[in-house]
């Protein structure tokens, strides 16, 4: 059998091996059995694709910068790496387009991007890094997303600092997590596309919850990360992030309970495997199957995906159109 195979009948224990980034001093935490289980998930899909020579990940940009102006600089320089323009961003059509696009762009890159549910009190997402096969989970549960938008940007910072980790962006108790957060603003919000993204409106300086709101619809990012990206730039005045974080306490748009198809019943298996295994596990995958280098089951062996939907998922993945993702919408199951 592949390696990877017999991996995966005995999974590692990890939940004491991946650091804790929402402490002072990132350490490895206890976490829930779902959480644990997540992570081997996801270091299960790591280990196949680089066990079976998936194709690497393009030479990806490093995060070492630690100075406010030099890492906007380095978050605008990743943005145009992973080929993101201000266009792509202004024609999406709200925050839930954009974060596919975003995801997608990020994944052709090489940079898996998967999703998970787990109790949100661990987390929401973490980084497995790896130097040819980096891989990202973003948490599922609860999060909008806009919200899911900013995790994926946060973890994506992680991944170009070659650090491993569970994360929460908004719970920054540690250099680590503040400087990731400054990469997810500015890669989300560079300052230079401002004016446009806001149609040369100018932020209130005391902004009240519905002006932060339309803010967030304008970036197509987060509520929380708008008032935060404001704060930033010093467009608001200083605290504005935290008399908002007061107003919306036990309220947080960001979150929400929803989940599955809606009111037209479940989503195409095919879309909801898309939503979970994303662009690059297709890419990667997709091809080995093919040419036999993996078995169906093998394949579902590693990473739960059952032999009914691989070959119609794959087939999906590669069928869509640039056009089509700009308006593409996932669900989750």
């Amino acid at each position: 059998l592949p390696p990877f195979v017999f991996y995966m009948r005995k999974a590692p224990s990890l939940q004491d091996t991946i650091p804790d980034f929402r402490s002072e001093t990132p350490r490895p935490s206890a976490k829930t059995r779902a959480t644990t289980e997540s992570i081997q998930f996801a270091e299960g899909v790591q280990r196949a694709a680089a066990d079976l020579g998936a194709a690497p990940a393009d030479d990806l940009p490093q995060f070492k910068v630690t100075k406010s102006q030099e890492v906007e600089s380095f978050a605008l320089s990743a943005r145009e790496f992973f080929n993101i323009s201000l266009e792509d961003q202004t024609n999406a059509q709200d925050a839930r387009v954009f974060y596919v696009f975003c995801r997608k762009r990020i994944e052709d890159k090489g940079v898996f991007v998967l999703h998970d549910s787990f109790p949100h009190e661990d987390g929401s997402g973490f980084c497995l890094s790896h130097p040819t096969h980096p891989l990202i989970v973003v948490n599922t549960k609860q999060q909008t997303r806009g919200r899911r938008l900013f995790t994926l940007a946060h973890e994506l910072g992680h991944v170009l600092m070659r650090k491993s980790g569970i994360s929460d962006p908004f719970v920054s108790r540690n250099t680590t997590e503040r400087l990731c957060n400054r990469f997810a603003a500015s890669f989300l919000v560079p300052s230079s596309f401002v004016r446009t993204l806001l149609k040369n409106a100018t932020p209130d300086r005391e902004p009240d919850p519905d002006h932060i709101a339309w803010v967030s619809r304008r970036f197509k990012i987060s509520q929380q990360a708008a008032v935060l990206r404001l704060e930033q730039l010093n467009l608001v005045n200083e605290g504005s992030y935290a008399n908002w974080l007061r107003l919306m306490h036990n309220r947080n748009p960001d979150y929400t309970k929803e989940k599955g198809g809606g009111a037209n019943g479940p989503p195409p298996q095919e879309k909801v495997k898309l939503a979970k295994y994303g662009f690059r596990f297709a890419e990667a995958f997709g091809p080995l199957l093919e040419e036999g280098r993996v078995s169906e089951i093998n394949l579902y062996r590693a990473s739960g995906l059952k032999p009914k939907y691989q070959r119609q998922y794959f087939d999906y993945a590669h069928s869509l159109t640039e056009s089509e993702l700009q308006n593409l919408e996932l669900e989750d199951e």
